[in-house]
């Protein structure tokens, strides 16, 4: 059994897709959207300031056992 019929190229992975989009014609034509590139980037921001607020010390001194 083929699966993989509808397949016409080997770009088509790396496609951007919108995920969410905004149209407001009121505010002057405002197009917001948010893709798959705009969404890996705001998780892997939000993951990178979290381990970097974790990994601070805050010039405190730990002491040993």
């Amino acid at each position: 059994m083929n699966h993989f019929v509808n397949i016409t190229s080997p770009l088509d992975q790396f496609e951007i897709r919108n995920l969410l989009s905004l149209d407001a014609p009121i505010l002057g034509n405002l197009s917001i959207s948010l893709t798959n590139i705009g969404l890996y980037l705001t998780i892997s921001g939000f993951l990178i300031l979290v381990l970097n607020l974790l990994a601070t010390n805050n010039n405190r001194v730990v002491s040993n056992n």
